[in-house]
């Protein structure tokens, strides 16, 4: 999983970043005061302008495996690989990597504009209509009162993408759920699951078209974190609570140091001492983002077996009493059934090699609570799965591997977590 191990050499501190007078100023991670001694600070020949020392994760080579024929692990160690290796020039459009690497505050919400408002709710409202109904809507409204600044269907869409963070990425997926056609799979015509073999595009399109429309017959959905979390932080009330990790960490620094680091209330995840540890050698800082991810199988229907299945994040960062409201929990993916995903990892490739490229990079936002931009690594804490999900993603269907959370997560998803 992505996170620390206990024997890891630790990567260097990203390098701070200078701004001039017309960029906000960037805030780099300190590290927090502590009981236990700690490392000397880094030195400025700790810092250099080379990628590979622009993050605290830095990629192992691929000696690191030994050769395997067997062809399932051989296939997990090529994701682990391609994981590892993605950066964000290759996973956005150039306009939307420029907004994610130069995120500024929002120029106005909702709440102090009601004409961004009413057409943002009208956007929602018509979602899944053509556009020519919203057109109809702003022109009988422009008919009510004529000037008003009602956006067009375009702006209103970017806007609300800029409000949410939310983009999606649609890769094609067999059409009996076996793979995803994502990392090794990428380039296949052809489902490589030996029992199946489904063709990805639609046949008929394809030989009309000469073998140059290329259908798919399925697709899964995927929602990178990085533009969501951006969104959070420029919200001023969401960006308060967000300091609540922090706070809670200085709490926990004091009452360990106070009872020898035994607590006598383990009352929230921050209190493990995975965190903690990650915390005191200065693996994850006061700006920093700590996720969990959650996957379950989602039974849409009534005595029926999952229809589908979907993975969230988590938002660590916020108090257990705001973290698992609606409005906190950032959408991951969503992987259509009714078959059960097979290959679980080639689905869940896409929104890791994200966190990944964020890990290695560091993601840029801007924080409304402290008025600056701040450079935010993300770290993987959890991944957990319900009964029905586990079931699906054990390799081996035996009792003792379907137990949720992250020391027991089985089979192939285990060992591509785990390898990063």
């Amino acid at each position: 999983m992505w996170g620390i191990e206990e024997n890891e050499t630790r990567p260097e501190t990203p390098q701070r970043l200078s701004a001039d007078e017309n960029t906000p100023p960037i805030l780099s991670n300190p590290r927090p005061p502590s009981p236990p001694p700690r490392p000397p600070s880094p030195t400025p020949s700790d810092f250099d302008d080379t990628p590979q020392n622009s993050g605290r994760n830095t990629p192992l080579d691929d000696d690191d495996y030994p050769p395997c024929r067997l062809p399932g692990i051989a296939t997990s160690i090529e994701f682990i690989r391609m994981v590892r290796n993605a950066t964000l020039d290759s996973q956005f459009s150039p306009e939307e990597l420029d907004v994610l690497r130069n995120p500024w505050a929002h120029e106005s919400s909702p709440e102090d504009d009601p004409y961004l408002k009413f057409s943002i709710q009208n956007f929602i409202n018509l979602l899944g209509c053509a556009q020519d109904r919203y057109a109809a809507m702003r022109e009988n409204y422009l008919g009510l009162h004529p000037g008003a600044p009602v956006l067009l269907y375009d702006q209103v869409k970017r806007r609300a993408r800029n409000l949410s963070g939310i983009i999606t990425w649609e890769h094609d997926m067999c059409v009996r759920g076996c793979v995803g056609f994502t990392g090794p799979f990428t380039d296949l015509g052809h489902c490589p699951h030996p029992d199946c073999g489904e063709p990805r595009y639609d046949q008929k399109k394809l030989e009309d078209s000469g073998g140059i429309l290329k259908v798919p017959r399925k697709v899964f959905t995927t929602f990178p974190v990085g533009p969501q979390l951006q969104a959070h932080r420029k919200s001023p009330e969401t960006a308060e609570k967000m300091s609540y990790r922090w706070r809670k960490t200085q709490e926990l620094w004091q009452e360990r140091g106070r009872t020898d680091r035994i607590f006598e209330v383990y009352d929230d995840m921050l209190s493990g001492d995975a965190y903690l540890s990650a915390v005191e050698d200065g693996s994850i800082g006061e700006h920093d983002t700590v996720l969990m991810l959650s996957i379950d199988g989602v039974q849409l229907y009534q005595n029926k077996k999952s229809d589908c299945w979907i993975y969230i994040w988590i938002i660590l960062d916020l108090g257990p009493e705001e973290r698992y409201k609606i409005r906190n929990i950032l959408p991951g993916g969503v992987i259509l059934g009714p078959d059960a995903p097979g290959n679980i990892e080639s689905f869940l490739f896409p929104g890791l090699s994200h966190v990944s490229a964020l890990q290695k990079e560091g993601l840029r936002v801007w924080d409304a609570h402290y008025r600056k931009v701040v450079i935010s690594l993300i770290f993987l804490l959890l991944v957990l799965a319900d009964a029905v999900a586990m079931a699906e993603l054990s390799v081996e269907q035996t009792r003792g591997q379907r137990q949720t959370g992250r020391n027991d997560l089985p089979g192939r998803v285990r060992e591509l977590l785990n390898g990063w």
